[in-house]
């Protein structure tokens, strides 16, 4: 059995015939739950240690069959990274993920386990992680690694990573999409150009076309791509 003091605050919006209760306030750690009855509220507040509550649930999870399956603790890593939580024991789920018997090395899971290292201040670690993650990498995992970089504000790093999936995967789309954007956000807008234009001729939708038009024009009048 629950107590809790409430204060009840007349209702003066509008009337409930049925006793109804509803949620207010919403955030990620706490709910206003009311009761509503007439013209008359009773609201309480819930709150809750969100990381921690969902952590020792998936550290109890983890220890049943559940935790045969690689994309469990994958999850698991991922929520503490996503929360800044728990990152040492994460480090471990994410490290799991890669060398148990149930783990697998993909681009995700390495590149899981660096960016967790890179949170805890585990900087060569990280950059070996990250190596490999990218030796397991596909085309498009690589563009979206290089993007992210942008948006990191880390261009020069960016530009490795789109010319190391054209030195892997050659003359394929989106690889020079990818050195468009290297190139841009490092300065070199005559490179850029260049790309777009053979990123044009491969472009797999009139969307992309459309896009990679702007760009070229963008670029072509001395600006460099700010998305």
């Amino acid at each position: 059995m629950l107590r809790v003091t409430v204060r009840q605050q007349k209702n003066l919006l509008a009337s409930r015939e049925w006793l109804a209760y509803v949620f207010l306030e919403p955030t990620p750690n706490s709910v206003i739950v009311a009761l509503e009855w007439e013209r008359w509220r009773i609201p309480f507040k819930v709150e809750v240690d969100l990381p921690r509550t969902v952590v020792e649930t998936v550290r109890a999870e983890l220890q049943d069959s559940r935790g045969f399956l690689y994309e469990n603790w994958v999850d698991a890593a991922e929520f503490c990274l996503q929360n800044n939580y728990n990152l040492e024991e994460a480090l471990t789920w994410s490290n799991n993920a890669i060398t148990q018997f149930y783990g697998v090395q993909t681009f995700r899971t390495f590149a899981l386990k660096a960016q967790i290292e890179e949170k805890l201040g585990k900087t060569a670690d990280a950059e070996a992680s990250m190596k490999k993650a990218l030796e397991k990498a596909a085309v498009f995992e690589i563009h979206q690694y290089g993007r992210q970089l942008i948006a990191d504000k880390q261009p020069a790093k960016a530009l490795e990573a789109f010319q190391l999936n054209y030195k892997k995967n050659g003359d394929v789309w989106p690889v020079h999409a990818g050195l468009m954007r290297g190139y841009s956000a490092t300065g070199d807008l005559k490179k850029a150009v260049e790309h777009a234009k053979i990123a044009l001729g491969q472009a797999p939708d009139d969307l992309n076309k459309k896009t990679l038009e702007g760009f070229i024009k963008t670029l072509s009048e001395g600006k460099a791509i700010q998305q």
